[in-house]
């Protein structure tokens, strides 16, 4: 009968190795999932907008410079000394820059997909001091022109909705598309006269610019503040610079930035970039990205990987179930179908939490899974008492998988003290057990 148990060990070696390729198609159809969820975004992007990152203000002042240049004279027939004015352009940063966003979320479909998407309310007011102008102006070999530009960059300039306003002195400023940086493009820009230097120039701006995802700033100024609100409850700060104050609740959340030129190095950054050595004007940004709180592909696939574990662990319950009750033989047959109910649990998973949330889609799934093993079970041993155990140890394991696969940081740990303490009830339980009498016995 050694040799009985053998064929059955075997047996269970390659159910186990079936069952765990059947997860890895189950896996494979995750990541499938995922990839449409992608496209999904990406197709609705190309309608709406990706994430937005503002580059808060920059005023481009062009000028001309004079160079003394020497050319032979042939009527003096002598070098003689002209000059000439070459065209060059200079860039002033605001001394003061304050921005208030306030968000709207709206959430777009794409099929069975749900991408949100936010409009975002902008008010901006910069600062600029008139030092640098009045030091050009005293400058003889300098000649400045009547005209500044001010520009404000937007990454996806598709998102701006309607016409940004600009205030200046009182006045409202035509804006034109384009930012006449040549670093940063995308955007909108006004022609300011600059004849008047005796006052610092302030300028207000409003603007709506929609977008996925993120949104982030490049604040240029001296000393930089922003304050970003929305009723989103899931925010991911990120960038350069953290809030240094953040409220967040199910009702959304407030996030405060300060930032100063001692931080962002931003003067050498846009100078470099005036210079055509502008390597990534965007190191310097900071802002919010916003998440779906509930990933279920990815909280999917964490716990697939924990299959095999739940695998195992229902045999060694059967396993044990045969060595402890001598009356009960289960056939090899038994195991493979109760191996193929173990893997369904996780494709019903995915198939659910796509309609449903995923805390009912995982329960659902696991009830009917276990359900249908403790039926299972109790037409096997013909005991519904059997069965009601195997269902309670089932769900017992199915709720420790459960608190794993949401721990993301205590996965691993989690995982191994599972095991562990398997091991131990397994060791404990068959501490008396002969396994040489109980083989001569089968």
């Amino acid at each position: 009968m050694i040799k009985s148990n053998l064929v059955k060990f075997l047996s269970l070696f390659f159910i186990t190795i079936a069952a765990q390729i059947l997860l890895s198609m189950i896996e494979g159809q995750i990541e499938d999932r995922s990839n449409n969820r992608h496209h999904a975004r990406e197709a609705i992007k190309k309608s709406w907008t990706g994430d937005q990152t503002l580059l808060a203000s920059v005023l481009t002042i062009p000028f001309e410079r004079a160079k003394e240049i020497r050319i032979f004279d042939k009527e003096l027939n002598r070098y003689v000394a002209k000059v000439n004015w070459i065209k060059d352009e200079t860039f002033i940063l605001p001394k003061l820059i304050n921005i208030d966003a306030s968000l709207k979320h709206q959430v777009l479909s794409k099929g069975i997909y749900q991408v949100p998407v936010y409009t975002s309310t902008i008010k901006l007011v910069a600062l600029f001091v008139r030092d640098r102008l009045i030091e050009m102006a005293k400058d003889p070999k300098i000649r400045l022109s009547k005209t500044a530009f001010l520009s404000f960059g937007v990454r996806d300039t598709r998102g701006i909705t309607g016409s940004p306003s600009i205030r200046f002195d009182k006045k409202e400023l035509t804006v034109l598309p384009g930012t006449q940086l040549d670093f940063f493009l995308s955007g909108f820009h006004s022609e300011v006269s600059i004849k008047n230097m005796k006052e610092p120039l302030a300028f207000d701006v409003d603007m709506q610019v929609k977008g996925m995802g993120r949104i982030a700033f490049i604040a240029t100024a001296r000393e930089n503040s922003v304050t970003i609100q929305s009723e989103w409850p899931h925010p991911s700060f990120d960038g350069a610079f953290l809030p240094i104050s953040r409220k967040i609740s199910d009702q959304g959340y407030t996030a405060s930035w300060k930032t100063g030129i001692f931080s962002t190095d931003i003067e050498n950054t846009i100078e470099q970039c005036f210079d055509d050595h502008c390597d990534d004007i965007y190191a310097s940004s900071f802002g919010v990205n916003h998440i779906q709180a509930v990933d279920i592909y990815l909280k999917s696939l964490r716990s697939i990987k924990y299959g095999i574990l739940v695998l195992i662990i229902t045999f060694t319950i059967f396993i044990l179930y045969e060595v402890l009750n001598k009356r009960i033989r289960i056939h090899p047959v038994s195991y493979s179908l109760t191996g193929m109910a173990l893997s369904i649990f996780f494709l019903l998973l995915i198939a659910l939490s796509e309609h449903i949330n995923f805390e009912s889609a995982y329960w659902i799934s696991s009830f009917s899974c276990s359900g249908l093993i403790a039926y299972y079970v109790s037409q096997l041993s013909h005991s519904k008492r059997h069965g009601g155990i195997m269902f309670g140890l089932l769900n017992g394991f199915y709720l420790i998988l459960f608190f794993i696969i949401r721990s993301e940081d205590h996965a691993l740990l989690s995982g191994s003290l599972l095991l562990f303490i398997l091991l131990a009830v397994v060791m404990v339980v068959t501490r008396k057990v002969d396994w040489y009498q109980l083989a001569s016995k089968n």
